[in-house]
């Protein structure tokens, strides 16, 4: 498809991760809109840590950090031997691996590094290296091609109009642009895009902290509402349409996305509101068949009980799922950047796998 715009047109925003002089460059989303700082990684085990506190999070920027632990390991190691390196390359491999159980991205990512390293274990040491670093910057290069093929895509189905939004799926969440982000800026440069109404996402706001921050530094006309304000304002007839990203989708359509995601969908059903998920290849998992098989991450009791450092609650027990689960039936539709998946979800999206070259 024909692309009227780079990702310079849609937003001024930097990358929010990178690889250079053997450091893993950031945006730190802990800080945000407090501070804006971008860190520089320099161990594995940083990089690691980054990822398990959410200093980098959203499915797609999780990958490719953790692709640029990776490359940070491959040119910064100093085995002496090639058993050393490749001991050292798969703990490596693992540490990354194990530091969030939900995001698909994040093993697709890491698998297809390590793919290409068993694929050229007979090559020299030092080419290794190279190609290890070449595929990580590859990855991220892609995941931004990918975000503004998905913006032109989603731009076009989704109508005029009011737009609400879940969590942060923008340029924060991926490397650059973002999923949901994209859709949004080209509406946003084609004025089709008149209101973004924002969930603050409880309970670690990532719609009030993240995405409220980044669409309104580059002019996207928004308001926030709470998490429970979402179903008034759809019976209020100010909503036209729901986009939302994912953290992984399967074989049956199922997907699954930051806690109360499920909720709006049952609520765009309901009032026969246009309900898209937005995310790329990279986020589907054909391996498992359906929603219940996808791991649901819990999260820490202080994320409810406290709120930006303050307590909000006594001490009582605390359920926190990171994740929720929309059913298939409930998407109008799964933008990706080789067009809209519609239901039957099944079957249309063996058939994108098919058709990919």
């Amino acid at each position: 498809m024909l692309m009227k715009y780079r990702p310079e047109d849609l937003t001024r925003l930097p990358r929010s991760v990178e690889y250079r002089e053997q450091r893993v460059y950031l945006i730190d989303q802990r800080l945000i809109p407090r501070e804006f700082k971008i860190i520089g990684l320099k161990t594995v085990e940083e990089v690691a840590r980054a990822i398990k506190t959410m200093q980098v999070r959203g499915a797609p920027a999780i990958g490719a950090a953790a692709a640029f632990g990776l490359a940070l390991y491959a040119e910064t190691s100093g085995a002496g031997s090639r058993e050393e390196f490749f001991d050292g390359f798969y703990r490596a491999y693992e540490t990354l691996k194990n530091t969030r159980p939900t995001a698909v991205n994040l093993f697709w990512a890491l698998s297809r590094i390590k793919k290409l390293v068993e694929e050229n274990l007979e090559s020299p040491i030092d080419e290794i290296r190279k190609l290890i670093v070449a595929e990580a910057r590859k990855i991220a290069d892609e995941d931004v091609e990918a975000n503004l093929r998905m913006g032109h895509i989603g731009a076009e189905i989704l109508p005029e109009g009011n737009v609400l939004t879940h969590c942060n799926a923008g340029s924060l969440a991926t490397v650059h642009l973002g999923t949901v982000g994209a859709v949004l800026r080209v509406m946003h440069r084609e004025g089709k895009l008149r209101l973004l109404w924002v969930d603050e996402t409880r309970p670690v706001l990532q719609g009030a902290r993240l995405s409220a921050w980044e669409y309104h530094y580059d002019g996207i006309p928004l308001k926030l509402i709470a998490d429970n304000m979402a179903g008034f304002v759809m019976q209020q007839g100010m909503v036209d349409a729901i986009i939302v990203g994912a953290d992984r989708i399967v074989a049956n359509g199922d997907f699954a996305n930051k806690i109360g995601t499920y909720t709006l969908a049952v609520l765009a059903k309901e009032h026969g509101i246009p309900f898209f998920t937005v995310a790329p290849l990279s986020t589907i998992d054909m391996s498992l068949k359906s929603g219940k098989e996808i791991p649901i991450e819990e999260r820490s009791e202080e994320e409810v009980l406290t709120c930006g450092g303050c307590r909000i609650a006594p001490e009582v027990d605390v359920y926190n799922p990171a994740f929720d689960v929309t059913p298939h039936k409930y998407p109008t539709g799964i933008i990706t950047e080789r067009g809209v998946v519609y239901p039957p979800f099944e079957r249309n999206l063996k058939r994108l796998f098919r058709e990919e070259p």
